[in-house]
Parts: structure tokens; sequence; C-alpha cells
């Protein structure tokens, strides 16, 4: 037999990470206000903070991006819509990038402010554009969430994105590790689970101190010519 098992069922990490409790089909997903869209428009919420109390609706309406930044419902007020503000394009691949600097999330109930938020929108051939969110939560600690489409034509089935909230451990790439690899690597993200498609909000390695190190606990299965076996491991590397 050989000494394989998935990793989804072992990892045990000692890092004080508490479970995710948020309902999110009691998240109001309403819009108070909405400008007159130029193109069909699609949307994603992000919610943020350990309850997701604060609410900011993204709303893609062709190159243009509209952001509650304020987190009031509504979507027509003064610098809430952007175009990108750096474009890439490639023609040989093809490949085109935008990329929309939208700065502060400043909530108008006067809960905490969040910084340097980008989005990123890239897009191959005539393949769905994928979208790329980044913001530092409280203005401090930043978590990137999408490398995939991320918006809804219908707002009721838009993805939201939790940011700030509780982590948990998610395995990534291998989804199986096996003594008889030649290199087997173990690969993991500390992530907010949100609500949707590709809606985890990844915390940056670069928000973590450069001394700390999970501590990952394995304990492989019996096979027919040995017993059980546990391997404790630190993760060091990052990226």
């Amino acid at each position: 037999m050989r000494r394989v098992i998935a990793i989804g069922l072992f990892v045990s990490l000692l890092s004080g990470l508490r479970s995710f409790g948020v309902d999110f089909s009691q998240v109001d997903r309403s819009i108070g206000r909405e400008p007159t869209y130029k193109d069909k428009p699609s949307y994603c919420l992000l919610v943020f903070g350990p309850e997701a109390n604060t609410r900011v609706w993204l709303v893609q309406d062709g190159e243009r991006i509209c952001v509650d930044r304020n987190a009031d419902g509504d979507l027509t007020g003064s610098n809430e819509a952007f175009l990108p503000s750096e474009r890439r394009e490639f023609t040989t691949t093809p490949y085109r990038s935008w990329i929309y600097a939208i700065g502060e999330i400043v909530p108008a109930n006067g809960s905490r402010r969040h910084t340097d938020f980008k989005l990123t929108r890239y897009q191959k051939g005539d393949s769905p554009a994928d979208y790329i969110l980044s913001v530092k939560v409280n203005g401090k600690l930043q978590q990137v969430a999408g490398w995939a489409p991320i918006f809804s034509e219908i707002r009721g089935e838009a993805s939201v994105v939790h940011f700030g909230g509780p982590m948990v451990v998610q395995p990534l790439r291998d989804r199986e590790l096996s003594l008889s690899s030649k290199k087997p690597e173990l690969h993991i993200r500390f992530a907010t689970p949100g609500s949707g498609k590709s809606s985890f909000a990844s915390l940056a390695y670069q928000s973590v101190p450069a001394n700390v190190h999970p501590r990952a606990e394995i304990e492989w299965p019996a096979s027919d010519s040995a017993p059980a076996q546990k391997t404790v491991v630190m993760l060091e590397k990052r990226c």
C-alpha cells in the first residue's frame, strides 16, 4: 500500500485560528442607488470585519468599475467610478490587463478604513476576464482574492468576498501527499472563506512576520510493510 494521504484530511496547524461563522445567506444584497450604466452591469460584493457588517459593492460596467467606497449603499456618489489607471496589451499572445487604483475604503458608519485597494482585470484571448483584488484591511493586514472570474450579471447570485474575517487553512495545488514521491511538497494558504466561486480572501505572505512559521503535523497511514508514521515539519517557504 502506498503511503498517500489527502491533504484536506490531515492538516493541523497550531496557529490559533478561529472557525468561521458568518451566514452569507443572511447578507443584505440590496443596493440603495445605482448609476446609469453604459453597458450590462455585473456584480461582486465585498464584506469587511469579523461579522461582515460593512458591505462594499463592486459593479463592472464595460471598462468602468463602480465602487461603493463609503459603504452607504449608494453607487452614485462622487469618486466612486473608476477607469483603468494602467493598461497593458500584448497582441502576440494575445493578452491584456487593466489596473484600477481604487485607494481607500472609508465606511460612512465610522468603522475602520481599508487602504491600498487595487483591482486588476486580465484576459487571455476571448476567454472570460479574471480579476485580482488586493486590500489592506484596517490599513495593516493585506489580503488578496480572485485569480478567476468573480462578477455575476445577476446581483442576487454575486460572489461575496470576505476581508478581515476569521481564517481557515486551505490546501493548494496538489491534493495528495505521497512518501513515494521524489519531492513531496505541501502547499497551504490562510484565507477567509466567502460565498460563491473564487471567494476565498487569502492572507498575503507579506503580512506574516518573517520569523513566524506554521507547523504541520502529518499522520501517514500504515502500509503493508510499515506502521503508521507521523511527520512534523515547519513551513518556512513563501510564495
